[in-house]
């Protein structure tokens, strides 16, 4: 085995992501009590709330420059796309499609980003990438074995429809963020973007209570904001914009084929939910894809137009 030392950065940042993505995954029947309990926008509210007290104490100047400097623009549309939108037409699309479905479609958000890495970045896409990633929704749908959700009708197409904006956000913020990752440290560009999601999304909260809607303080509640509050968000975004800084926008969202996974590992032994056979077939499916994705040939690497660090 070759030494730290010796390992490219960006195998580490693929690691590290690997494992992120299990955390984010494992946030889905982690969280699922707690939502029964508390409106949805207004759980997402506080929840970045909890980051915020978090991140702004890191890097208290350095964030206020970013909050109101030059860039301000740039982070208010990363908060607003990344944290806001994204948050509510998850919600929404939830409420009126199957879970399953809704999670086969996130399946499809590494195309997002890579086409608008492609764009916007200059960002190579090659045929032994989209061959990884048509290999890991095979092994999604798999794992996710839709067909125990039954029929849909025209809510769930609404609710596809909207979700398709959700990937489409979060692929927007991810290659955003592996631009402003060249010139910014994780620390304060992550608590910048957080500062303005919670900006934008405190209307909606309040109109969920406007509407009626109420909070009951449990266990679950608690437990899963402080979850997603640290684990989901503080954790997992900075090590998000850490690794965009190491390797390209379409590696790093390649690693988004291990929630689903672990977001059904964590339900079997959280909520005792037995997976069967297709489980463990898709799961290596979506190994293999993953590896096609990230494991690029020496020969056939391009610098990409954003600096490799």
């Amino acid at each position: 085995m070759r030494p730290y030392s010796v390992v490219p950065k960006s195998v580490w940042a693929l690691v590290v992501m690997a494992f992120v993505n299990m955390i984010w995954g494992a946030a889905y029947p982690i969280t699922k009590p707690a939502l029964l309990d508390m409106p949805p926008i207004s759980f997402a509210f506080w929840r970045f709330v909890v980051a915020l007290t978090v991140l702004i104490p890191l890097a208290p100047r350095a964030t206020w420059v970013l909050i109101t400097g030059p860039e301000r623009k740039r982070f208010f549309v990363m908060g607003l796309i990344g944290f806001c939108i994204t948050q509510i037409t998850q919600v929404e699309a939830l409420t009126l499609s199957p879970s399953t479905h809704i999670a086969l479609l996130s399946a499809t958000t590494p195309l997002w980003v890579a086409g608008l890495a492609h764009i916007m970045l200059g960002e190579r896409i090659t045929r032994r990438m989209m061959l990884g990633i048509c290999i890991a929704i095979c092994g999604m749908m798999l794992v996710l074995n839709p067909e125990r959700s039954g029929s849909v009708g025209l809510g769930a197409m609404i609710g596809y429809v909207i979700y398709i904006v959700s990937a489409f956000c979060w692929g927007m913020y991810t290659v955003m963020g592996r631009s402003l990752m060249q010139t910014h440290p994780p620390v304060p560009a992550t608590a910048a973007a957080t500062f303005y999601g919670v900006v934008c999304l405190l209307p909606f909260a309040i109109g969920e209570y406007a509407f009626g809607l109420v909070t009951n303080i449990t266990v679950a509640t608690v437990s899963g904001i402080l979850y997603t509050g640290l684990m989901v968000t503080v954790v997992g975004y900075l090590a998000l914009f850490w690794a965009l800084q190491r390797t390209t926008s379409g590696k790093v969202s390649a690693m988004m084929y291990f929630q689903p996974i672990a977001g059904v590992a964590v339900a079997w032994v959280w909520l005792h939910e037995q997976p069967n056979l297709l489980f463990f077939v898709g799961s290596a499916l979506t190994l293999l894809g993953v590896w096609f994705v990230t494991s690029q040939p020496a020969r056939s690497t391009h610098p990409t137009t954003v600096t490799e660090q």
